[in-house]
C-alpha cells in the first residue's frame, strides 16, 4: 500500500476550491457586478429619486407637520379625475414636512393595464404628477425605478428573480471557499487583509482582489444570504419553518371577500386605528378589495427598520377591526424574516447601515473586476493559475 503524502487532503481540497472559485467567479461576475452596482444605487433610492424629481417628491413649501393634510380620500378622488381608471392599492403618507403623498396603483383603460406611481400635494390633494412603474426609460422620471427593477429581476419577471436567487445562493457558498483560500494558515491571517509585494507585481495584483473581499466578507455574506431569502421567499420560509414556525401576514390567510361594499373610506380606516392607538404614526395604507379590508401600517417600537411594521386590518364595510400583527411575529422564524429586508437594505442600522451596504456593493464590484482581470492576465501569460491562487512575491 502506498502511503498518502502528509496533508494530501488539504492539497486536494484547495485545488477543488480553487477550481470552484475560478469558475464561479467567471460565470457569475457579470451578474454580481450588476447586482452590486444597482444595489449600491438603490440603497439611497429616496434621496436620489427626490434629487432627480423634486417636483414629484416634494411640495415646494414646508407643510407645518406631516399630519396637516387634506383627506386622503380627496387625494384619491382627484387622482382618479386626473388619471381615468386609476385604482390605488398603496397610499403612503408623507413622513416629513414638505414631502408628498405617494400612491401606487394600476390603470385599466381600453383593455390595457399598467402600473402607475402618482404623487399628490398633502395639503389639498391636487395631483403633482405621475409616472409609469416598470417602464424601461432612463430619463429622470424613471431612472431610479429602472435601477430597482434591474436589481430585483432585470425587469424580466419571476424567472429572472429566481436566477438571481440562485446566483445569491452560489455566492453564499463561495464565501466559504474564498475564506478557506484566503486563510490557508490561521497564524498568518493578517496577510489576507494586506497589500503585499512591490507595486505592479503579481502579488500586489492578487492582493487587490483578495484584501477588499476579506475586509467586506461579513457584509457580503449577509448580502448573499438575504439575497437568497428575498428572491426565494417561499422556499426560504419552508426551510426556516423546519426549525421554527413562520407565520404570514393576516391578509394572506383571510377568506376572499371581493363583493364587500366599500362604505368605509381610507380616512375612516385611519381614524379607526387612531381611536385604538391615539399616538400612532401612519406609514401607509394598503387597499385590499380581495379581502374587503384596509391594512393600515403604523410605526412601532418593535420595528427593525423605517417601514412601519405594525399592521391593523379594518373592514371596508363597517370599520370593525379584523386583526393586528407586527412583522416581528412571535417566533424565531418570524424574527429571522423581518430582519431580511432590513439588513439587505441597510435600514436596520439607519444611515451607517445604508452606507455599509453601499460600500459592500462598491467593494463587490471591485472584487468582480479584479478577479476577471487576474484570470485574463494569467491566461494570456499561460501560467495556468486561478484568480484566487496566491502569487509568491
Amino acid at each position: 500500500m502506498v502511503a498518502r503524502a502528509p496533508g494530501g487532503w488539504r492539497v486536494r481540497t484547495r485545488l477543488a476550491l480553487l477550481a470552484w472559485h475560478r469558475w464561479f467567479g467567471l460565470g457569475a461576475s457579470l451578474w454580481l457586478l450588476l447586482l452590486a452596482l444597482t444595489g449600491s444605487a438603490i440603497t439611497f433610492y429616496d434621496e436620489l429619486d427626490t434629487w432627480l424629481n423634486p417636483d414629484l417628491r416634494t411640495t415646494g413649501e414646508v407643510v407645518a407637520t406631516p399630519d396637516a393634510t387634506a383627506p386622503r380620500a380627496l387625494a384619491i378622488a382627484r387622482a382618479q379625475e386626473a388619471v381615468p381608471g386609476f385604482e390605488p392599492w398603496i397610499v403612503e403618507l408623507p413622513h416629513a414636512p414638505g414631502r408628498t403623498l405617494w400612491m401606487l396603483g394600476h390603470q385599466e383603460r381600453g383593455g390595457v393595464e399598467r402600473d402607475l406611481q402618482l404623487f399628490s400635494h398633502p395639503a389639498d390633494g391636487r395631483v403633482l404628477g405621475w409616472r409609469e412603474q416598470g417602464r424601461l426609460a432612463l430619463d429622470r422620471r424613471h431612472a431610479m425605478d429602472v435601477l430597482y427593477g434591474l436589481h430585483v429581476d432585470l425587469m424580466l419577471g419571476p424567472v429572472a428573480t429566481w436566477l438571481f436567487g440562485l446566483v445569491s445562493l452560489l455566492w453564499l457558498l463561495d464565501h466559504l471557499a474564498a475564506a478557506w483560500l484566503s486563510l490557508p494558515r490561521l497564524a498568518a491571517w493578517r496577510d489576507a487583509f494586506r497589500l503585499a509585494g512591490p507595486a505592479g507585481s503579481g502579488r500586489r495584483r492578487h492582493d487587490r482582489h483578495r484584501a477588499p473581499g476579506m475586509w467586506l466578507l461579513v457584509l457580503t455574506f449577509v448580502m448573499s444570504l438575504t439575497g437568497v431569502t428575498l428572491a426565494w421567499p417561499e422556499a426560504s420560509r419552508d426551510a426556516v419553518g423546519m426549525l421554527s414556525p413562520v407565520s404570514e401576514r393576516l391578509d394572506w390567510t383571510m377568506p376572499p371577500a371581493t363583493d364587500t361594499p366599500r362604505t368605509i373610506d381610507i380616512d375612516q380606516a385611519i381614524a379607526r386605528v387612531h381611536a385604538q392607538q391615539p399616538d400612532a404614526r401612519i406609514h401607509s395604507v394598503r387597499i385590499l378589495p380581495r379581502v374587503g379590508a384596509y391594512a393600515v401600517r403604523t410605526f412601532d417600537p418593535r420595528d427593525v427598520d423605517q417601514q412601519g411594521r405594525l399592521w391593523t386590518y379594518v373592514a371596508m364595510d363597517d370599520g370593525r377591526l379584523l386583526g393586528q400583527r407586527h412583522d416581528l411575529g412571535e417566533s424565531a422564524g418570524d424574527a429571522f424574516f423581518v430582519w431580511q429586508y432590513a439588513l439587505h437594505s441597510g435600514q436596520a442600522f439607519g444611515l451607517p447601515g445604508r452606507v455599509a451596504v453601499f460600500v459592500s456593493g462598491v467593494g463587490t464590484a471591485l472584487v468582480c473586476v479584479t478577479g476577471v482581470w487576474l484570470w485574463w492576465r494569467r491566461r494570456r501569460a499561460g501560467r495556468g493559475q486561478t484568480a484566487a491562487e496566491p502569487v509568491r512575491p
